[in-house]
């Protein structure tokens, strides 16, 4: 999933306008990937583009993670979630996004720099890219 979503940052992130879906699953089905993956990828992505913010969420900056996440993301990922929020480069309510992408990417072995691929896609999806320090990209 990381793979497209990277695949659609790298295509699409200094164009204002996205192609829509259909076309979107034919390109990345031309470019090599599987269409249960390109599903999966298009349908998180989704939810992102289409989510409200949420008030109670834009104050919670601790983070207790769930046992399942402490299996998935190791203590450099934490690690590096920390950072991300703290740096303010993340707010809480895109780190969340940023853990469920992370949890969606399947039997991957979860990296740090998985998460900051995701991170730069969920800034992206929320029009936040423009905000972030250099260090990052």
């Amino acid at each position: 999933m990381l793979d497209i979503l990277v695949y659609l940052y790298e295509s699409f992130r200094m164009v204002a306008l996205t192609p829509d879906r259909d076309a979107l699953e034919k390109r990345l089905f031309a470019a090599g990937f599987e269409e249960a993956d390109i599903n999966a990828a298009l349908d998180w992505y989704a939810n992102l583009a289409g989510s409200a913010t949420h008030e109670r969420l834009a104050l919670a900056y601790d983070r207790h993670y769930a046992p399942e996440e402490l299996d998935r993301l190791n203590e450099a990922c934490r690690a590096e979630l920390t950072y991300l929020v703290s740096a303010e480069i993340l707010d809480p309510e895109s780190r969340e996004w940023v853990i469920s992408g992370l949890m969606e990417l399947g039997g991957e072995d979860i990296e740090p720099d998985h998460v900051r691929w995701m991170t730069l896609i969920v800034l992206w999806s929320r029009g936040l890219i423009e905000h972030l320090p250099d260090r990052l990209h």
